[in-house]
């Protein structure tokens, strides 16, 4: 609820005060009262009237009797006010001034430069993954087409898991981290064994066959791939722009101002 200063309209209805503050009206004509019934209307506007000098009494004993450090928090929320101001200006800045796309170029160069910083911490693997019930049809010549050492017979597979499979997953392009793999399986279950050397296994409970397909592996400790941490290095790459970008423009404003006489030392 806003104060009300003392100027209004002659022909404007006092309806109330505290102290140097006024409330008109006027003041209250925002409240969109006309389609309410009569004493409803009135209801609301007492009610309304009632809240505007609490407040306003709340406010005058707090001004008087609140210490210094408490009369900062106008300060505060000022300043509070003109940081969301400048920070929506500088997105907006941002929006209209960087390119957000980085070639893969950029990112490579980046990788070869910080590889260091990208030591896995666990194993990760890229992985085919087929759990169905062992009851299911033609189990024998799923099996022929996950583990045949040539060739991975994709569109049989992916035919036969659109009909038969409960959980099924391959993705040639996303690398999974070890620990999330092994948490989908029953705990009976060691994987511990499947490796690039090792690289297929088959694994059955008193319901359900899996089948696995290592496709490929990183040790821990080893330096991540490039595809793993390439979004990562493309956040930090754009961040990287973003800042540039701001501190080009926060750079050519303060030369402007100074410049044009608007910003001057004494």
């Amino acid at each position: 609820m806003s104060s009300c200063s003392f100027s209004k309209s002659s022909d404007d209805i006092l309806l109330a005060r505290v102290g140097d503050s006024y409330l008109y009206k006027s003041d209250i004509q925002s409240l969109h009262l006309s389609n309410e019934s009569r004493p409803d209307s009135m209801i609301y506007v007492q009610q309304y009237i009632k809240n505007w000098a609490e407040q306003k009494l709340l406010l005058e004993k707090a001004l008087m009797n609140v210490n210094q450090d408490e009369l900062e928090i106008d300060s505060r929320i000022t300043d509070y006010k003109n940081s969301l101001l400048i920070h929506a200006y500088e997105q907006k800045l941002i929006q209209h001034s960087i390119d957000t796309l980085l070639g893969l170029e950029d990112i490579k160069k980046y990788y070869n430069a910080h590889a260091d910083d990208y030591y896995l911490a666990e194993k990760i693997i890229k992985i085919m993954f087929i759990k169905t019930s062992l009851i299911a049809p033609k189990l024998d010549s799923l099996e022929l087409w996950v583990f045949q050492e040539d060739t991975l017979q994709i569109a049989k597979i992916e035919e036969y898991c659109h009909k038969y499979s409960k959980r099924f997953y391959y993705n040639i392009n996303e690398w999974v981290n070890w620990s999330d793999f092994t948490d989908i399986f029953p705990s009976q279950f060691d994987l511990s064994s499947l490796t690039m050397s090792n690289n297929t296994m088959l694994l059955k409970d008193i319901t359900d066959v899996y089948l696995l397909r290592l496709i490929d592996e990183k040790k821990q400790s080893e330096i991540a791939p490039l595809d793993y941490v390439q979004e990562k290095i493309k956040s930090i790459l754009l961040n990287q722009k973003k800042t540039n970008t701001i501190e080009y423009i926060k750079l050519k404003l303060f030369e402007d101002a100074k410049k044009t006489k608007e910003f001057e030392i004494y």
